[in-house]
């Protein structure tokens, strides 16, 4: 649903979230045009809260997508530095295929977009429910479906799954800490950071385009988020994108998270697009 104003060759994007728990997260990018048809971009980001991650944990990304008529293809590798505080890092990188099904002159489409990521992480465990004293190194994987179809331009539905690999020699109970957001290998639809071990996720997504009245869309989603061997979590959120003018769009959100045995958390984000 974005479109590239006209003439631009670079932008910034700046993503912030804050809420439930002292939460307060943020997420810088640099994008720029290096040749036709190619994307490329540097990200700095980091998150923290009042619980247990309440020093800042950094992370950055190189995104990269090529865009053909038909198709685009993106991959974005990521870092985690081992952080002084929770002691634990990760490193990986994500691919994404995009491919158009149809496309209409009435701006009626149907996309589909596959994806596969990777990472590896280093983490504190607990052995024998004491902490040990030397840290886990471990894998992770997984693969994501999604589909968007757009009626007219006006009416637009998402759906999504994903899949995760099995660790091996950690688990939900044992992880102490873990850096990474699980975010980075597939469409969450949580704000906060997820750095539990997930099994599956499912979303869906609907929008609506405001135009002519008004130059915006209005969105919402859900998403069911089993983690495993724990809880499993539901997710809402609902958002209104206001394109302010040619150079500047600010998406303004709401999500409402919920584990299973934990109360409702409250989230909230301001994305804000720069483009010159």
């Amino acid at each position: 649903m974005s479109v590239l104003p006209a003439g631009a060759v670079w932008w910034l994007e700046n993503d912030y979230s804050f809420g439930s728990n002292g939460l307060n997260r943020n997420s810088l990018t640099f994008f720029t045009i290096p040749a036709r048809n190619l994307t490329a971009g540097l990200n700095a980001a980091f998150y923290k809260d009042s619980g247990v991650y309440d020093h800042k944990t950094f992370s950055f990304r190189v995104p990269m997508m090529y865009s053909g008529p038909r198709y685009s293809v993106s991959f974005k590798p990521f870092l985690y530095p081992v952080d002084g505080d929770t002691r634990s890092g990760a490193y990986g990188g994500k691919l994404f295929l995009l491919t158009s099904m149809s496309e209409e002159p009435d701006e009626s489409y149907l996309r589909l977009s596959v994806s596969g990521a990777w990472a590896r992480q280093k983490a504190r465990v607990l052995a024998a429910g004491v902490l040990a004293p030397a840290k886990k190194s471990f894998t992770q994987s997984s693969a994501e479906l999604q589909a968007e179809k757009s009626f007219y331009g006006q009416f637009y539905f998402l759906a999504s799954a994903a899949a995760f690999s099995k660790p091996d020699g950690v688990s939900n109970a044992t992880l102490v800490t873990p850096a990474m957001d699980q975010a980075d290998l597939a469409y969450m639809g949580v704000f906060r950071q997820i750095t539990a071990l997930p099994d599956w996720i499912m979303t869906a997504q609907i929008a609506r385009n405001m135009k002519p009245e008004y130059d915006s869309y209005i969105y919402a989603g859900y998403s069911k988020i089993s983690y495993r061997r724990a809880d499993k979590a539901n997710s809402f959120t609902g958002g209104i994108k206001l394109n302010l003018n040619e150079k500047s769009n600010l998406d303004m959100a709401y999500n409402a998270y919920k584990e299973d045995s934990s109360s409702w958390k409250s989230y909230y984000k301001l994305l804000l697009q720069l483009f010159f």
